[in-house]
């Protein structure tokens, strides 16, 4: 089956239909978008990671019922050390994997030692160090098969930096860098890599990490998540090295690429400042 849909190098796009596609992070927020857009739209089979089992099989049993695409479940703690390797193997095991959109991650809201430094080590396992040795794992297997494609969601702040919320951007950096740098190691083995980049979206994550004391899930400043993975897979499938949806994200880039640092940090400090402070 071809990796691409159209035969013009300028025009290439990957196709999803009928490859089977692991996503992580799948049992609620952007992952379960990406899910039901991938099985309805792009009419792809479905491998679903998560480590909250009755919400994966709640929407295994949603997307077959609605859709022909094959849907397996994987329950896994990405937050552990071995979970990654888990996932992998488990993934791999039954069947043949054409994709992997690393999305699972945690955030927190506040100044950097308002929490105790330990309990951050939960959000680097998910956010980098289990996205890193998940997408090396992937990557061999790829090159091995001479085709695959890799999707790292990473965050508006992998590319400017976000005072209260600052292990968190440090993490999406860190993951933001090495995506690139596979990409240019790799990317003329017939292996795409991709990042998105996103910035707020109206999920659970804004809850959990405390940010909706700051916006409203309401606010305009939040992207739906059904909105959101339809930018993502278009992105991934015109193999877009990052992509930044929405035009407020757009400018946020571009004006901390064009003024000063020291002014850059005080405007999105002020931005992202508690209001009770």
């Amino acid at each position: 089956m071809p990796l691409v849909d159209v035969t013009s190098k300028a025009m290439r796009r990957l196709s999803f239909a009928n490859r089977t596609i692991v996503v992580t992070g799948a049992a609620s927020g952007l992952g379960r978008a990406l899910a039901r857009r991938l099985a309805g739209v792009e009419k792809a089979h479905l491998v679903l990671a998560d480590c909250r089992a009755d919400r994966l099989e709640t929407l295994r049993a949603e997307i077959e019922a609605a859709h022909p695409s094959r849907v397996r479940t994987i329950v896994v703690d990405l937050g552990s050390a071995g979970g990654a390797k888990i996932l992998f193997e488990k993934a791999t095991a039954e069947g043949d994997i054409f994709a992997l959109i690393n999305n699972a991650g945690l955030s927190f809201y506040g100044k950097t030692l308002d929490r105790p430094f330990e309990e951050y080590r939960e959000l680097i396992q998910v956010n980098c160090l289990s996205v890193f040795e998940t997408t090396a794992a992937f990557l061999r297997y790829f090159l091995d098969k001479g085709e695959g494609a890799i999707l790292n969601v990473t965050s508006l702040g992998g590319l400017i930096s976000l005072p209260y919320q600052n292990v968190y951007a440090a993490t999406k950096h860190a993951v933001q860098s090495f995506s690139e740098g596979l990409r240019a190691e790799y990317g003329r083995k017939g292996i795409t890599i991709c990042t998105y980049a996103p910035g707020g979206i109206a999920t659970e994550m804004i809850t959990r990490s405390g940010l909706d004391r700051h916006f409203r899930m309401d606010s305009r400043l939040l992207m739906r998540p059904e909105r959101a993975a339809e930018l993502a897979l278009r992105s991934f499938k015109r193999e877009r090295l990052v992509c930044v949806p929405g035009a407020l994200n757009k400018m946020a880039v571009l004006a901390q690429r064009m003024t000063t640092k020291k002014y850059a940090l005080r405007t999105t400090r002020k931005i992202y400042e508690p209001k009770n402070r």
